[in-house]
This record gives C-alpha cells, sequence and structure tokens, in this order.
C-alpha cells in the first residue's frame, strides 16, 4: 500500500531508523521546505544524511528489519522504501577537516553545522542545503555521462 509522503510519514521514517539505533537528518526538498527556504508542495521521495563512518550498521539494519532496499552501487548512499516511498541516505563522514561526503564528482565539505540544532524530525541545517544546491551540478556531472 503506498502512503502519502507527508510529514506523518517523515517522522514515521526518522522514528523506525532512530528505533534500530540508526542516526539521520532530514535532508533534500523535505529539509528545505522545512526550514522554509522553499513552498511547500508534493514530494516523491526523502532524502536523509546519515553521519557515520560507513553502511556497515545500516547495511545489517536494512537485513534485520526486512526492508525493501533499492539497489544501490554508490559508495555514498543507500535507498530503501517505505510504505512504497523511497527512502535515500547519503553517507556523512568526518575527519580532521569536518564532515564530509566522497561522491563521484568529488569530495563536498558540509559546514560546521550541517546537523543543525536538535529538532523533531532532525533538519540539515540551512547552511548545508544552501551549499550542497549550489554545489549539486558539479559533485553529480559525471552521473548523468
Amino acid at each position: 500500500m503506498t502512503r502519502t509522503n507527508d510529514l506523518p510519514f517523515v517522522l514515521r521514517a526518522v522514528d523506525l531508523l532512530a528505533e534500530g539505533g540508526q542516526s539521520a537528518w532530514v535532508f533534500g526538498g523535505w529539509a528545505e521546505e522545512l526550514r522554509g527556504l522553499v513552498a511547500p508542495g508534493p514530494h516523491r521521495d526523502l532524502d536523509l544524511l546519515y553521519p557515520a563512518p560507513n553502511f556497515e550498521r545500516l547495511d545489517s539494519f536494512f537485513l534485520a528489519e526486512r526492508l525493501d532496499e533499492v539497489g544501490d552501487d554508490r559508495s555514498y548512499a543507500r535507498a530503501f522504501r517505505l510504505e512504497g516511498v523511497t527512502i535515500e541516505l547519503l553517507l556523512v563522514r568526518r575527519d580532521v577537516e569536518g564532515w564530509f561526503t566522497d561522491f563521484r564528482g568529488g569530495r563536498h565539505r558540509w559546514p560546521p553545522d550541517v546537523f543543525g540544532r536538535a529538532t523533531r524530525p532532525p533538519v540539515a541545517s540551512a547552511n548545508a542545503l544552501v551549499g550542497y544546491r549550489t554545489s549539486y551540478v558539479s559533485l553529480h556531472a559525471r552521473r548523468a555521462a
């Protein structure tokens, strides 16, 4: 049964991950809407930031929960379906210089406040959203090729 990708769905998705010991922050279109950067509108998916050194714990969680994982060969992302909606998690790692994600098109450095203040649901900072949007084309240029 496909449900509407609405705010209660976003909360269910984030809560499901949190109950399984997985931290995730709302990102992408939903985060832009929740931060007031774009007008409310329909959403076809849900993007989340996943702060971790790798996807080992998340992959184990997918297996344990028998989630409908979407095939994904990208080292920086994992995706699964919940209630018919695709949820994509971007891996955000940390080194001595701060938070980063290695995309095929290069390394994206996140601002120090990427994970923002505590909110429900947790939402990426406005700085992170604007910075990513600005660099999106260069980071994903090879993906289209």
